[in-house]
């Protein structure tokens, strides 16, 4: 990785991780803000257990997770899809600006005539996106611990801490294909919509295997079977083997990439 460049490309997305992190610590005031009012009314609970399992399934909540938590209520309101959502959309975008979108506006061609090798940029552009990826993780959970003391909800905060460790791990799987995609077709349209595309597969299997038994099998080809952040919390799941395990996949996508863009033609 050069140094340089990386505090060069950092640079152009803090900005971007700043109001990321900003909007994301608001909305977790809120939400954390208003629980303990909505913990205290008992009709709220009875309306969450008497919604049906397709609409628990659409907002990331398992058919016989609890209703009766905080953890059940960020989880729905936040975790579960909001912020994977949010977190993906910024993933893709950034590991598509990173690689393609240069290759496209001819920055690229200008990086590559200096002297740093293909190796150094496209370690470092792995860097920026693991690196911005990490600190708007660190933020989301730091903004929780702070909305949960300021509003007086005890949680178990290694929970929280591991499921932030999950989140880098899941989302750096997201930003390393991405990345992939932009080094193989290294045109920004194809990139980002092989990219988008397959995030869009992967949810949607997790979507549909959860509304019926009989394709309940499909949750199994799913991406985001590997983030389960209402069991993590509640301490019902290990999230030990699923970060090794998107760790690897991860580290698999990193060889393969190094492996396309150090053969790819770019025609620069």
């Amino acid at each position: 990785m050069n140094r340089a460049l990386f505090r060069a490309m950092f640079r152009q997305y803090q900005n971007k991780v700043v109001v990321i992190s900003a909007g994301i610590f608001l909305y977790e005031g809120l939400i954390t803000w208003v629980y303990p009012v909505i913990a205290k009314n008992p009709a709220v609970t009875e309306i969450a257990e008497a919604i049906p399992s397709a609409v628990k399934t659409v907002f990331g909540v398992s058919e016989n997770a609890r209703t009766d938590t905080f953890e059940a209520f960020i989880s729905a309101q936040f975790f579960a899809r909001i912020w994977v959502i949010l977190m993906a959309l910024y993933g893709i975008e950034t590991a598509n600006a990173l690689l393609a979108k240069m290759v496209d506006n001819g920055s690229l061609a200008f990086l590559l005539s200096t002297p740093v090798s293909r190796s150094e940029v496209l370690s470092t552009q792995a860097g920026v996106l693991i690196g911005t990826n990490a600190i708007l993780v660190a933020a989301t959970i730091v903004g929780l611990y702070f909305g949960t003391f300021c509003s007086g909800i005890e949680i178990n905060h290694w929970r929280y801490f591991r499921l932030g460790l999950l989140g880098v791990a899941f989302f750096s799987v997201i930003e390393l294909y991405s990345l992939f995609f932009s080094a193989w077709f290294v045109e920004e349209e194809r990139a980002l919509t092989y990219a988008v595309g397959l995030t869009l597969a992967f949810y949607g299997l997790d979507i549909v295997g959860g509304l019926s038994n009989k394709l309940s099998w499909l949750k199994g080809l799913s991406l985001f079977q590997w983030f389960q952040p209402q069991e993590v919390l509640e301490g019902t799941i290990d999230p030990a083997l699923p970060i090794i395990g998107l760790s690897s996949a991860s580290a698999l996508l990193w060889y393969l990439t190094k492996k396309v863009f150090d053969t790819k033609d770019l025609a620069l």
